[in-house]
């Protein structure tokens, strides 16, 4: 757990399971919680959803860190910043992404989020784990 909290960069304690990363409160959220806020948003509106949740987190993770998301060279660093969050084990493969053991169970919410933080289009290519999503521009 000291590898992962330094590794996150907490800086800021304020009170027990309060703590912020840059800019961003963080905490420790259940993958069920996840999944059950997931269930409330229409299927059709998902993506779109995910999407603003992945650009929410490609500002934090611009002024936390100083990487911008939207350049390619940075990707690696960023998805392994994804990894540390707990968002699965990802990967930048050439034209891929590799999501081993994802957090996020749904395809759909998945592939917004992904796309929101990278500012590219995500075409899932394998739907069971490890997914991989082919990387094509916006």
């Amino acid at each position: 757990m000291v590898d992962v909290y330094r590794t996150m960069a907490i800086h800021d304690w304020k009170f027990p399971g309060e703590y912020y990363i840059g800019i961003s409160r963080a905490a420790f959220f259940s993958q069920q919680d996840i999944q059950l806020m997931i269930d409330l948003i229409p299927e059709e509106d998902r993506r779109q959803a995910a999407q603003k949740i992945g650009e929410a987190t490609a500002i934090s993770i611009r002024t936390s860190l100083n990487l911008d998301p939207h350049q390619r060279e940075n990707w690696p660093k960023i998805l392994e910043r994804l990894r540390v969050f707990g968002y699965g084990d990802l990967t930048l493969r050439e034209n891929y992404i590799v999501v081993k053991n994802p957090f996020i169970n749904n395809l759909n919410f998945l592939t917004g989020f992904l796309e929101g933080v990278l500012d590219s289009r995500l075409e899932p290519k394998i739907t069971t784990s490890p997914l991989v999503f082919e990387i094509s521009e916006k």
